[in-house]
């Protein structure tokens, strides 16, 4: 008796799961064919690259500059004239971490070397800092991740200082 039921378990599975063996229905597409919507012809435009450092130049430009941070600076400057050591690597980490993940106008190239440069004066400082030491190693992890060298020191604290970079050439 069980055995003339067990052909109609995998139908019924297939109800469950809303499978059925017809094609599905068609959807009306008669009113987006008369809106506006379907009516209006797509444009091809070319990308515009922005010069780099230029007035136009924005984060699609992986060599935009760091944008001014006058209020962390401040606090950096502040710090060591204090001479509070895990003041001034919390100052420096702050800007670092501003630059790497808000400064939503600079470059990628340009930010991840200026906030690097940050990290590792706030380890010099404080060689604790949490903060600093997770985001220098993040840091260093997505260079290696692509396969690219890790900016020395000089080179990360040149955009720092200078809040632009540079490739050499031949690069």
């Amino acid at each position: 008796m069980m055995r003339c039921y067990t052909f109609l378990l995998p139908l019924a599975a297939l109800g469950l799961l809303g499978c059925s063996p017809e094609k599905p229905a068609e959807p009306d597409t008669t009113a987006l064919a008369h809106s506006s919507v379907a009516a209006t012809p797509k444009l091809e435009t070319a990308p515009v690259a922005p010069v780099a450092g230029g007035p136009t130049a924005d984060a699609t430009d992986p060599f935009a500059p760091l944008s001014k941070t006058p209020e962390l600076d401040k606090k950096i400057a502040d710090a060591e004239k204090s001479g509070d050591k895990t003041a001034l690597a919390n100052a420096y980490s702050k800007r670092g971490m501003f630059r790497m993940r808000d400064d939503d106008k600079a470059g990628q190239r340009v930010k991840y070397r200026g906030a690097l440069a940050d990290f590792r004066k706030a380890l010099k400082t404080d060689p604790k800092n949490v903060e600093a030491l997770a985001a220098k190693s993040e840091i260093e992890s997505i260079y290696t991740g692509m396969g690219r060298p890790i900016p020395s020191e000089a080179e990360a604290e040149e955009v720092s200082r200078t809040g632009t970079y540079k490739p050499p050439t031949g690069k």
